[in-house]
């Protein structure tokens, strides 16, 4: 058991600063704690009170108990008093003590945040000690919490562990070294500013309240009235810690990194400038105009030499006076998101939450899918380690920067701006989508069991299987039903040597799935009046035998890895088809719908098949922009170019070119939105928009809960932010009403899975969250055309006419409180919901 551990800070990019080890008084220690998967251990704790000049802490050491290192996830709850513990305590200080707030996998190389939500990112290991290793700052299973702000100094207090990991088997959440006591204060690790200090900037224009001041060595500042400066540096390198070569100040003694670019700054009218950065082989052409209360940020970054060339662009952005704290692609849980193009936006405002702040959007598709952001120690970045451009090709990115008002609510004044400016509101979700659904026990299979399972909850969709293409031909391979050879037959290659392959090919075996569906979809339809049925599809995955590959008629399409090989997920390739048939040469495969691509026709036929024959509601799609926040998975083709996406070494040299798929897969996207708006139908797609043209289109978007809270600011720009319930406690109702409240409280709608049987009546909380037409959205509201629902009591502007309000009330469990009579309320009025104390409250203009 260890007694103590070294304190470490690490800001971005910077080296750890080691300081003494930690010495904690008045310690309880408490014993070691095993909390089976998706369950909690709650401990009773004495009083807790605060000491003059110290800091309660809980320190304990964490993992999940595995067979060995196996990876992360954010499967760590814990809560004092039922306050789970985010990243920032009520302060807005750091709850955690002695680590960065982001960790670095030593395997692969992978950076994660600590928190999410109110999840703790925990090792698989067996045992403390290789759950240390695992981080490059040997702390990966040991945390020291701030715990000053959520404990009680008079009645006692409860401590509560859960582990959220969702799998059968003996995979405890395993808490060792449970210790509370108090640290003083001045023992806490101080942060050594890595902030650069800058010089004054002379030129500069004005705009209303905002002025521009251009650099003669490349960096400019922005200001508002009433706000610190914002500075802005552009540098070349692969890592967070290269140095800036455009710097924001006219005259300073810090060195440019050779070979330094030559700089050139003109004024561009009365409201811009324009510069011309030249390094050897590369130019940058910059303009900067203020205009509409923003800054317009444009820039081509052309390859000026004889050969292709990698372009590991980073630009920099702090304040002049004081450290920022940073909402990285909507989430201050995040610290460094290799993509966002779903939320392509960095927001930050000085640590103390005083004084304007600034939002950087991304505006331009291109430069959405190939930058990563950044955001810690009062430095932010938007950058690119996967930008290459051939001999005399160029690239242009265009963003802009949005100034925020003091007390004017920070991100979520910006995000509501940048909402309204793109156009994103004005779409209704009519109603609640269920994924599946689960049947009433006790009660005949078919209409009548629909009926008792369903029928209850009002206006509803509901999402069924099978999926399309994919799990028809993974059950007949899975069960050993696939077409067979007569026994006097030619042998076919590979495990499966009785496989017909050219029977397997004409796909008969799907039409069974099919009237199966239609079967049900009748059935649901007779059950429940109303009732809106939709089809999930896959536009990548197929069930398909590897020896015989080149035979599929999607061969063509097939995603290429950087060594040739077909992509393929182990995972799925077990879920799907099993470990019997996988060893038995079949597999999920991943194929890419290009324009005019095989896989494109199938993935959109299939679907207009299921709304034209199956007269369904409309369909689902999984993976649909291919652009999440990583960089891995089916995101690459290797067999092609884009002209811009590659791997860079560690000097930014070009080491594999390859094809973004969510650039490519723009026309399919469009085609699928397209086929069901031209019928009148449902579209509903996993994951936010990354694309400018495929977010102009009217269509619906959830991201899924079960990716961990940080994630939740991916459908801040989807017309309706939705977040699949496919997390916390499913079995109760007081655990799905928490779901609720905790979407709410990332301004975000709860789509719910197949928890309908624990729901009562079309007044329940899940249900009356819709229909929902977005105006506005905050931490804990959502104001729609509609409907206004708030986790706490809210006064805003509303409705947006005249009418009358009925009021729901949901008390701590969920459950629906008695009602008040409906009231009558002019347009625009200021409205006061009063919501109980871990309630929710919902006004609805009827």
């Amino acid at each position: 058991m260890r007694t103590s551990m070294s304190l470490v800070v690490a800001l971005l990019g910077a080296p750890l600063l080691a300081a003494d080890p930690v010495v904690l008084s008045d310690v309880l220690a408490l014993p070691e704690q095993r909390v089976a998967c998706e369950q909690s251990v709650t401990l009773t704790l004495p009083p807790l009170p605060a000491q003059a000049g110290k800091v309660l802490v809980l320190s304990f050491r964490a993992f999940v108990l595995s067979d060995g290192p196996g990876g992360c996830n954010w499967n760590g709850i814990v809560s004092v008093n039922d306050t789970g513990l985010g990243r920032f305590t009520s302060a807005g200080t750091e709850r955690l003590i002695g680590r960065a707030p982001q960790l670095e996998l030593r395997n692969g190389n992978l950076g994660f945040g600590v928190t999410s939500g109110e999840r703790l990112m925990v090792m698989f290991a067996r045992d403390a000690n290789e759950a240390d290793s695992m981080t490059k700052d040997d702390l990966g299973g040991t945390f020291l919490l701030d715990i000053g702000d959520v404990a009680r100094g008079v009645d006692g207090n409860a401590l509560t562990f859960g582990n959220a990991f969702r799998a059968a088997g003996d995979r405890p959440l395993v808490v060792q070294d449970l210790r509370l006591g108090y640290l003083d204060r001045a023992a806490l690790p101080v942060a050594v500013s890595h902030l650069p200090t800058r010089g004054p900037v002379a030129s500069a224009v004005s705009v209303g309240g905002l002025r521009l001041s251009q650099g003669r060595r490349g960096g400019f500042v922005l200001t508002a009235d009433g706000g610190p400066d914002l500075l802005v540096e552009t540098g070349l390198g692969m890592n967070p810690d290269a140095p800036s070569a455009l710097l924001a100040e006219d005259d300073g003694a810090e060195a440019i990194p050779a070979p330094a670019p030559e700089v050139r700054v003109t004024a561009d009218g009365p409201a811009g400038f324009r510069l011309e950065a030249v390094w050897p082989g590369l130019r940058l052409q910059r303009t900067l105009a203020l205009a509409d209360g923003l800054l317009h940020w444009r820039e081509t970054w052309t390859n000026t030499g004889d050969a292709t060339r990698g372009v590991p662009l980073r630009h920099r952005l702090f304040l002049r006076d004081g450290e920022a704290r940073f909402h990285v692609g909507g989430s201050t849980d995040n610290i460094d998101l290799a993509g966002s193009a779903a939320n392509p936006t960095l927001y930050l405002e000085p640590a103390g939450g005083a004084g304007a702040g600034y939002g950087l959007t991304v505006e331009s598709d291109w430069w959405r899918l190939l930058h990563g952001l950044r955001g810690l120690g009062g430095l932010g970045e938007v950058y690119t380690t996967c930008l290459a451009l051939a001999a005399g090709a160029s690239l242009d990115l265009e963003m802009t920067l949005t100034p925020v008002p003091p007390a004017s609510g920070g991100y979520w004044h910006f995000i509501n701006a940048l909402r309204r400016r793109w156009g994103v509101n004005g779409l209704t979700m009519a109603r609640p989508m269920f994924w599946h659904y689960a049947r009433r026990p006790g009660v005949p299979a078919g209409v009548e069991q629909m009926r008792a399972s369903l029928g209850n909850l009002g206006p509803i969709t509901v999402v069924l299987g099978p999926w399309q293409r994919l799990e028809p031909d993974a059950r007949v391979v899975r069960a050993g039903r696939y077409p067979k050879l007569p026994a006097a037959a030619p042998r076919t290659p590979g495990a499966c040597p009785d496989l017909d392959v050219d029977a397997f090919l004409t796909f008969a075996h799907r039409e069974a799935y099919w009237e199966s569906l239609m079967a049900e979809a009748a059935a649901l339809r007779e059950a429940v009046p109303g009732i809106q049925v939709i089809q999930m599809t896959h536009p990548a995955m197929e069930c398909v035998y590897r020896p015989l590959e080149s035979r599929w008629p999607i061969a063509a399409d097939a995603i290429r890895t950087s060594t040739g090989e077909i992509f393929a997920d182990s995972h799925y390739t077990a879920a799907w088809v099993g470990a019997e048939m996988a060893a038995k040469d079949w597999a999920v495969l991943y194929y890419v719908p290009r324009p005019g691509s095989e896989q494109m026709r199938a993935f959109i036929s299939g679907a207009e098949r299921a709304m034209d024959q199956g007269a369904l509601d409309g369909m689902y799609s999984d993976e649909f922009s291919w652009a999440f926040v990583g960089r891995r998975y089916s995101r690459y083709d290797y067999s092609r170019w884009d002209g811009y996406s590659a791997d860079l070494g560690p000097e930014g040299q070009v080491v594999a070119l390859k094809t973004d798929h969510g650039m490519v897969t723009e026309a399919c996207q469009l085609a699928m939105i397209e086929a069901c708006r031209s019928r009148g139908k449902f579209f509903l797609a996993n994951g936010g928009s990354c694309l400018r043209r495929v977010q102009e289109q009217p269509h619906h978007r959830f991201i899924e809960g079960g990716n961990g809270p940080s994630w939740s600011g991916q459908g801040h720009l989807s017309a309706v932010p939705l977040i699949l319930g496919n997390m916390g406690d499913r079995s109760s109702a007081a655990g799905v009403f928490a779901s609720v409240r905790q979407c709410l409280s990332y301004g975000s709608l709860y789509s719910p899975v197949s928890i309908n049987l624990l729901l009562d009546g079309p007044d329940n909380a899940v249900c009356k969250l819709y229909p929902m037409t977005v105006r506005e959205i905050g931490p804990g509201v959502v104001v729609g055309e509609e409907r206004l629902i708030a986790s706490a009591t809210q006064t805003v502007p509303w409705p947006p006419r005249a009418g009358t309000v009925r009021v729901y009330r949901y008390d701590r469990e969920g459950a629906l409180l008695p009602m008040a009579p409906d009231r009558a309320v002019a347009a625009g009025e200021a409205f006061t919901l009063e919501v109980p104390e871990a309630g929710l409250a919902i006004a609805e203009l009827r």
